[in-house]
């Protein structure tokens, strides 16, 4: 059987990560205003967004000891109870709202954030069981949450965002490649993140 060029085009799509098959990526830069935590929104062509860690977070080497979606004391993100198709129930929150806290065994601590705006219709409960999934799967199992953009809004939600060129040029023209970025030394970041936190 002789393989046609459309035949081995099909082959390779399909041996593509699922990311890359069905999601457009995009990147919020230096969440919080803390240096390198990059996040990612995934959407998929049906308009909802994943967030996960984007693939150079320091959090992708290390251990995570907890992830806690209560970011207050009036505000826990993993109370949502949908109901009909309009989503009731859902959490509206904004690019800056607070979405989780992570925390690593080496003391640093993370604040994640929504990045768009929109619903959210569920976070990753299983980060509660197994934190660690935030590491070892952060582009599949260890996604942090699912947001609904404004119907209206699910062609342009993600145009303040960087695409993936622009976040490697991003990367790049610090003079930080993904994997060196990963490996640094993140004292500073640490002081920062838990500075904000504390905030």
């Amino acid at each position: 059987m002789t393989l046609t060029a459309e035949d081995l085009e099909d082959i390779n799509v399909k041996q593509l990560p699922v990311l890359d098959r069905y999601y457009k990526k995009s990147y919020y830069i230096d969440a919080g205003k803390c240096k390198g935590n990059d996040l990612l929104v995934a959407q998929h062509h049906n308009g909802l967004c994943l967030i996960m860690l984007a693939e150079s977070h320091p959090v992708i080497q290390k251990t995570v000891k907890s992830i806690n979606f209560k970011i207050s004391d009036q505000c826990d993100r993993s109370d949502i109870v949908l109901s009909g198709k309009k989503k009731r129930g859902a959490q509206f929150v904004s690019p800056t709202s607070k979405l989780c806290i992570v925390t690593c065994t080496d003391d640093t601590i993370y604040t994640m954030y929504c990045c768009i705006r929109g619903k959210l219709l569920e976070v990753n409960d299983n980060l509660k069981i197994t934190p660690n999934l935030l590491s070892t799967h952060w582009n599949s199992d260890g996604y942090l949450a699912i947001i609904q953009p404004r119907k209206e809004e699910e062609k342009t939600i993600t145009k303040s965002l960087f695409t993936e060129e622009q976040y490697t040029k991003h990367l790049n023209s610090e003079g930080t490649s993904k994997h060196e970025l990963m490996e640094k030394d993140d004292s500073q970041a640490k002081r920062h993140c838990n500075d904000l936190q504390h905030a």
